[in-house]
């Protein structure tokens, strides 16, 4: 129920664009209730395939293009070359170590090979030795391996499409860390990073009052959050994610107030606001009943699991050794059928006890 569930959904839903393509949104309709559906079953991130090569430019932005350059060949290069070399000079000079500045000068380094065919690159190596020439080896090289990101991006695009927002996140990133290292990787794509920590901050302080809410009704809880998801994810690639009502689900029944109020209501006018609630979080009118008849099986397995454990604690005070684990076997056939009896045993094992879990409604 604490805020931290928050940082884990935000970050997992934590889409990473890639760096140089505008967004397409229109095309990026997610199946609301299938991602709802898969997300409160698999705890997992819903599946959605936006384009990974969508989204904002989250580097430092490059920068303009200078007169000279929308000219184009009505400069001499060589002129043109000497006019550069002192224009970025003076507008990196201060800079130019920043390995962010440095990828951002490939640019540049188009633009000139757009307007001089077969001369721009060995144009703008010229510039970048002549203004650093300490730096040169170092600002090439980072432009290179920009280079090899971006053709990675699009050699990869079909499989990168294929993985959930969690996979495809951990992807990009270690692919970012394995070209430039983690610390200038961070550096380079800090803007993409700051937004993500400005965003989730937003909505984590809407979060905080929600949870102690206890006096709102259960639509305004659940609009309160949309709106702030919303409003802060709405927008960008990640909004195709949690702009369905997965994301946004987990938050809403996770929330104290939430649960507080579910577990004083009798069962049935318990499922009917359940119902209600997924109704307005986006869920298709034809998979409440299904949802529903899970939520019965939950409450059926809750039931026989406190029992369990009822009886399991007189066990423990009564038995030990092979004799406790024999009763202990008996036990759970009594309360399970064997698969979940099993599974509830290898799960004591290592030391996890489901059922000593909070019981969130409506999620397990």
């Amino acid at each position: 129920m604490k805020t931290k569930i928050l940082v884990f959904a935000i970050s997992f839903l934590a889409i990473t664009s890639a760096y140089w393509y505008v967004s397409d949104s229109d095309n990026l309709t997610p199946n609301v209730a299938n991602d709802a559906h898969e997300s409160i079953e698999n705890g997992s991130a819903a599946q959605s395939t936006p384009s990974v090569l969508s989204g904002n430019n989250d580097r430092i932005p490059p920068p303009p293009p200078p007169e000279l350059l929308k000219r184009k060949q009505t400069v001499p290069a060589s002129d043109l070359v000497a006019q550069l070399t002192q224009l970025i000079k003076q507008q990196f000079g201060a800079s130019i170590q920043d390995i962010a500045v440095q990828v951002s000068l490939k640019d540049m380094r188009n633009e000139l090979e757009e307007g001089y065919p077969g001369e721009g690159f060995a144009m703008f190596e010229q510039i970048i030795r002549h203004a650093f020439p300490e730096l040169a080896e170092h600002i090439l090289a980072a432009i290179s391996l920009m280079d090899t990101y971006d053709e990675w991006l699009v050699d990869n695009y079909l499989d990168l499409n294929e993985l959930n927002a969690l996979a495809r996140d951990n992807t990009l990133w270690d692919k970012r860390n394995q070209l430039f290292g983690e610390t200038d990787a961070r550096k380079i794509w800090s803007e993409e990073i700051a937004q993500d920590e400005r965003r989730e901050r937003a909505v984590k302080t809407v979060m905080i009052e929600l949870d102690k809410a206890y006096d709102m009704s259960m639509s305004d809880r659940v609009y309160t959050m949309q709106a702030a998801m919303q409003d802060n994810f709405g927008s960008t690639p990640e909004g195709v994610l949690v702009g369905t009502s997965s994301v946004t689900t987990q938050l809403v029944f996770r929330l104290d107030s939430v649960q507080k109020e579910l577990a004083e209501l009798p069962s049935k006018e318990r499922q009917e606001t359940i119902n209600n609630m997924r109704r307005q979080l986006g869920f298709a009118e034809e998979r409440i009943p299904a949802l529903e008849e899970m939520d019965n099986k939950r409450n059926a397995m809750w039931s026989a699991g406190l029992s369990y454990m009822d009886e399991r604690d007189t066990l423990l005070s009564s038995y030990q050794g092979e004799d406790l684990e024999t009763q202990l076997d008996l036990l759970r056939l009594k309360h399970f059928d064997d698969r979940h009896a099993y599974t509830v045993k290898q799960e004591e094992s290592i030391g996890l006890m489901r059922y000593e879990r909070d019981r969130i409604y409506g999620l397990n």
